[in-house]
């Protein structure tokens, strides 16, 4: 009996160790298969954001404006779907209808007490700025603007500065990105 035992023993000590190595491959497999899969989602999505360009434009830093005046884009970083609408350089034109985020990182100086000045954004054809911006109260400052605005494609869009007083924009950069990505629908 004691030797029928012990074989039963042996035998369950050998399936429990057996099991034991299949289900230790099978966690293996499943590590595996998720790593796989996760690495080629990754890859997957890497592709897809390279290979689609999101509606915008970038400009170079614009130096020393001062009194009242358009701000002209004289060079463009980067672009998709949107350029330099007129030979003065200063409208950008739309392709895209829908919202826009107009950025900017501006740094300006008042040259007396109560000079000031405001950035708007303006859109060709409409009467009131989609987007004003008052610089003012600091002597010297360095400010990051943004701001949406809704525009129509075929829209020309330009931003300039309306001064009181001495007042200079040292240095401005600007952008301007559609909100929909790459989806230039309507």
């Amino acid at each position: 009996m004691c030797a029928e035992q012990g074989a039963l023993d042996k035998q369950a000590g050998t399936r429990s160790k057996l099991l034991t190595k299949v289900l230790l491959a099978a966690q293996s497999l499943l590590v595996a298969a998720c790593l796989s899969l996760t690495l080629y989602a990754y890859w997957d999505l890497r592709q897809l954001a390279n290979s689609r360009d999101d509606v915008h434009i970038q400009f170079d830093v614009i130096s020393d404006i001062s009194g009242n005046a358009t701000l002209r884009f004289d060079h463009i970083r980067s672009s998709h779907l949107m350029h330099l609408a007129d030979e003065r350089h200063s409208k950008i034109a739309v392709r895209c209808t829908g919202p826009y985020v107009l950025y900017a990182d501006v740094c300006y100086l008042s040259l007396e007490k109560n000079a000031g000045g405001t950035l708007r954004l303006h859109a060709a054809g409409r009467a009131t700025p989609l987007w004003a911006f008052c610089l003012a109260g600091r002597r010297e400052a360095c400010e990051a603007l943004h701001a949406v605005a809704y525009l129509r494609s075929g829209e020309k869009a330009e931003l300039d500065l309306r001064a009181t007083g001495r007042f200079k924009i040292k240095n401005v950069t600007v952008g301007l990105s559609y909100l929909l990505g790459g989806r230039c629908e309507f």
